[in-house]
């Protein structure tokens, strides 16, 4: 049966173990350091190390096998509902590399040859239909097997973790929680996760000790103070971050940072929270904190782009009651404006984007996945640091209500295509303009960098290429001509001096006019879909045409809670928003404690 990690020490230690074999984990770096995995590895007869990356445990195994990355695999996979399905790869290996089936092959002794030979093998002895190339070719073009369910797997009942009674022992409770980009480190190498915003704090590249109020004051530490925190089996120096909300008496750390061998970007980034735990699956530790006298600065977007204007305007909350009493919104005076009008409902199509508040959770997969189809370069801490963030879309954290009712909210900030561009009229070049359906395009030949339009945006959403992030990047190519086969060959890259943004992925509205074309069809509602809507785990972004009444994003226009952001400027943006919509039950103030 599985046993637990400390029984392998213990075999370890004894000697017992002849042949080790490691798939795809990394004792060495987030297993308890009581254990000293790290030093007992090596005392095995012969250990193997199956990954992608070489870690700390293939730095202390007898063999490292490289491990082909699941996009060069042949593999399949079966739900919680037992059904299966076969994984086909997207690209060949890079490399001669090898996979998990192919490895247990071969210390099986059954040696049956490649990924793909291994998957077919299995699923011919399974397969009923007796033209088995026939049913192959079926079940990929499928995507499930049919007829292979099996019983659901029995899973083990989430449990919470046992907490000591209050003043069992002296100092703090730290908790230590996966990060929410790195994990637990197994993507510590990957710049556009490093350099992501964390969904509440901001913080990119490093973690930092979350710390309340009340005990930061006792502790007299503020934002950067560097406090040196102790358990029974390590100690670290961590830098603090207060917090308004943190419980009194707890602390609270990211893992997965802190790597020694976490490749050419994740080595020496932040602490590791591991080295803190004295047993397996322990996330709660009694610890001391003591002042250092030193600080060290946390590297963070929270301040960088704070709109000008009332919080309750910019971020507007109702409660459900608000829309009992039908009031009839007041008639908005025009605006005076310098550039000519346009009467663009009678383009080809109007596109625009309405994002709900209330169902975002602040995840930030939209803006790794805006990084990943737009080519957006990775420019480092120290760039951030001055504040030169180069996200296209961006989430900004809002605190709602008061007192017992605060919550926090989230709001989505891409280039708003405002038909009233305010960045138009000041480009000297003509590099901001306007194209023929609406969409407020920014040509990169004619920009000659005089940041013009940054400074009259007041939403804040264009970005300057400072230096050549994309020409010499020493964090988004890893030094590795390989890497940059991740650019979307669909987007150009932007190079020294010209200001970039939001461009509604044209390159997806261009691909799916010609799609339409060449169907002798009209484009359709939902046949352009961005990269920040094809990630948001909560339908919170819509995008279409304005010019189909029946369309998603005209249906929502129409919501008693929709509303623009910064309306009193009259910039006319086709990127609009639903308030957050709260029902707050009024009996939970009646519930005790």
């Amino acid at each position: 049966g599985a046993a637990g990690l400390d029984e392998l020490a213990r075999d370890l230690e004894a000697g017992s173990v002849d042949t080790l074999v490691m798939v795809g984990c990394n004792p060495a770096y987030d297993a308890p350091r009581s254990m000293r995995l790290e030093d007992l590895i090596p005392k095995a007869g012969l250990s193997i190390h199956l990954g992608m990356h070489f870690d700390e445990t293939a730095a202390v195994a007898t063999w490292h096998v490289p491990e082909s990355h699941p996009l060069e695999s042949w593999s399949d996979l079966r739900s919680l509902d037992g059904t299966a399905s076969l994984v086909q790869p997207l690209i060949r290996p890079f490399y001669s590399t090898q996979t998990m089936h192919g490895l247990l092959a071969s210390l099986l002794g059954t040696f049956e040859g490649n990924d793909y030979e291994i998957v077919r093998s299995t699923w011919r002895s399974r397969s009923a239909d007796s033209d088995f190339e026939s049913w192959w070719r079926r079940t990929l073009q499928d995507g499930l097997i049919k007829s292979s369910p099996e019983p659901a797997p029995e899973l083990n009942t989430p449990a919470l973790p046992a907490l000591a009674q209050a003043g069992a022992k002296p100092g703090l409770a730290l908790i230590l929680r996966a990060d929410p980009c790195l994990w637990d480190g197994a993507y510590a190498n990957n710049a556009w996760l490093q350099e992501c915003p964390k969904p509440l704090t901001k913080e990119v590249w490093g973690n930092a000790l979350g710390i309340g109020a009340d005990d930061a004051g006792k502790l007299e530490v503020s934002d950067g103070d560097l406090l040196r925190v102790a358990s029974e089996t390590a100690s670290i120096t961590v830098p603090v971050r207060i917090e308004d909300d943190h419980a009194p008496g707890t602390l609270s750390l990211s893992l997965g940072y802190g790597r020694v061998r976490g490749g050419t970007l994740g080595s020496g980034i932040g602490v590791n929270g591991f080295s803190l735990i004295a047993e397996e699956g322990q996330r709660v530790v009694s610890v001391a904190a003591v002042k250092t006298g030193q600080k060290r600065p946390i590297t963070s977007t929270q301040e960088q782009f704070e709109l000008d204007g009332d919080p309750a305007d910019i971020y507007p909350a109702m409660k459900l009651g608000h829309f009992a009493q039908d009031e009839p919104p007041a008639p908005k005076r025009p605006v005076p404006t310098l550039l000519p009008a346009h009467d663009y409902a009678k383009a080809a199509a109007r596109w625009a984007m309405v994002i709900d508040n209330g169902a975002c959770i602040g995840c930030n997969a939209c803006v790794v996945a805006c990084q990943v189809e737009n080519n957006v370069p990775v420019i480092g801490p120290e760039e951030i640091a001055r504040h030169r963030d180069m996200h296209w879309l961006r989430i900004d954290r809002y605190e709602i209500g008061e007192g017992d009712e605060t919550a926090t909210g989230f709001q989505p900030v891409p280039c708003m295509h405002c038909e009233a561009a305010p960045c138009e009229p000041v480009c000297p070049v003509g590099a901001s303009v306007h194209d023929s359906e609406g969409l407020n395009v920014q040509v990169y030949n004619r920009c000659i960098g005089t940041r013009f339009c940054e400074a009259n945006c007041p939403y804040k959403v264009r970005r300057f290429n400072f230096f050549g992030y994309a020409d010499d990047q020493p964090y988004g190519d890893l030094g590795k001509d390989i890497v940059r086969a991740h650019n979307n060959p669909n987007v150009t890259v932007r190079a020294r001096g010209v200001m970039e943004k939001c461009t509604y992925c044209v390159q997806r509205i261009s691909g799916a006019r010609r799609a339409a074309e060449k169907a002798n069809r009209p484009l359709g509602d939902g046949d352009v879909v961005t990269a920040c809507q094809s990630a948001c785990p909560t339908r919170a972004i819509a995008f279409g045409n304005l010019n189909a009444p029946e369309s998603v994003v005209a249906g929502l226009r129409r919501e008693p809670q929709h509303y623009t952001l910064l309306d009193h400027l009259d910039t006319k943006p086709r990127t609009t928003y639903l308030a957050k919509v709260r029902n707050p039950n009024p009996l939970l103030d009646k519930v005790p404690g």
